[in-house]
């Protein structure tokens, strides 16, 4: 084999893995996590407890921030999350970022409140929240 050759199939190579650490880096080709359904007294226990962090929030912000970040996390654990940083829902992401280091930080901790939210609502399903939002009609 002259150099030529080696040399070529040298390049090929790189190439070759160059592509494929950025098509792993950018997340292409991972599946989603299978996430198992949470059982009806999981859901009763986390919507009450997110009940309780959004009410908390008016007195309490930065508690409620943490609070809303603990539940998530036992949410996506419970129902078998990988929950490794690049696997996270990027609204826990963007919480984390907005609850921890927002140039504003009462503006920061609400938007991250409303990004655990999103990650909350996702999680239990369509059918719980509208269970939820009966539940809060009936308490107005």
């Amino acid at each position: 084999m002259d150099t030529g050759t080696l040399v070529t199939i040298l390049v090929i190579a790189l190439v070759v893995v160059v592509l494929l650490f950025l098509m792993r880096a950018a997340g292409v080709g991972r599946r989603r996590p299978k996430l198992r359904p949470l059982p009806v007294e999981s859901l009763d226990r986390y919507m009450n407890e997110w009940d309780e962090i959004e009410t908390k929030f008016v007195d309490a912000p930065e508690q409620a921030v943490r609070e809303a970040e603990a539940l998530v996390m036992s949410v996506l654990r419970e129902r078998g999350h990988p929950l490794t940083e690049r696997d996270l829902p990027q609204e826990v992401q963007r919480a984390h970022r907005l609850g921890y280091s927002s140039r504003d930080k009462t503006e920061g901790m609400r938007q991250a409140v409303l990004n655990y939210r999103a990650v909350m609502e996702r999680m239990v399903g369509p059918e719980e929240k509208a269970r939820r939002e009966q539940r809060r009609r009936e308490m107005a």
